[in-house]
């Protein structure tokens, strides 16, 4: 084996490497609306993290709903623990990151009509349909506030009365993240996957035609 043949065959290696270390993100960014939302009914320990941030909501009126599983293709099942507000008709999601537990609170006053509030980064829209935003390093409380003000902003236009069973959360979830903003939350999160292995499947395009027709 001569040392060209050597040279492309590393160049070869490296560029697939990359392709599979980044193909999550490719994927992701370019099918966004490719994710499920399902109840969990199995028992299963609950992250320390949002195991607290359970107790801060169910200080603000909250009550323990189920688990969620949100799937998404080459990705690990994401355990969402959620909640309810009886009296506002308000979700509330926590789910593990690390060490932490980050929140989002979820709303649908009429259908078709989102608003959605993070406490951690999350496109900004304002539009007829959605209002959506996140407040990075806020409190729940904070974040609550702040969601509430939203809803009833989106609620001048009307609302509708609906199931607010843990199916019914399942629904708008899938709505949101496959149709809604979410997609643009989930490629913003993929963006850089996307040009990494963008990048290898171009440059190992562009080497393979100089190779076969130089």
């Amino acid at each position: 084996m001569n040392v060209d043949t050597l040279r492309i065959l590393l160049v070869f290696g490296l560029l697939g490497l990359v392709v599979a270390r980044n193909l999550r993100g490719f994927v992701h960014f370019v099918w966004p609306g490719a994710i499920r939302f399902s109840v969990n009914a199995a028992p299963g320990l609950e992250h320390p993290a949002v195991r607290l941030l359970g107790r801060e909501l169910q200080e603000l009126g909250f009550a323990p709903a189920g688990r969620v599983t949100q799937r998404r293709p080459l990705s690990r099942p994401q355990e969402n623990t959620v909640f309810f507000d009886e009296a506002h008709g308000d979700w509330a999601v926590a789910f593990p990151v690390g060490r932490e537990a980050w929140l989002y609170f979820l709303s649908e006053p009429r259908r078709g009509c989102f608003v959605l509030t993070a406490d951690h980064a999350f496109p900004r829209v304002e539009s007829g349909d959605f209002l959506t935003g996140g407040l990075p390093g806020a409190s729940p409380p904070e974040v609550h506030a702040a969601h509430r003000r939203q809803v009833e902003r989106m609620a001048r236009g009307g609302t509708e009365a609906s199931s607010r069973d843990l199916g019914a959360f399942v629904d708008a979830a899938q709505r949101f993240f496959s149709r809604g903003p979410g997609r643009a939350n989930l490629r913003r999160q993929s963006v850089r996957g996307f040009l990494f292995a963008s990048a290898a499947l171009v440059w190992g395009a562009m080497t393979l035609w100089q190779l076969l027709f130089r």
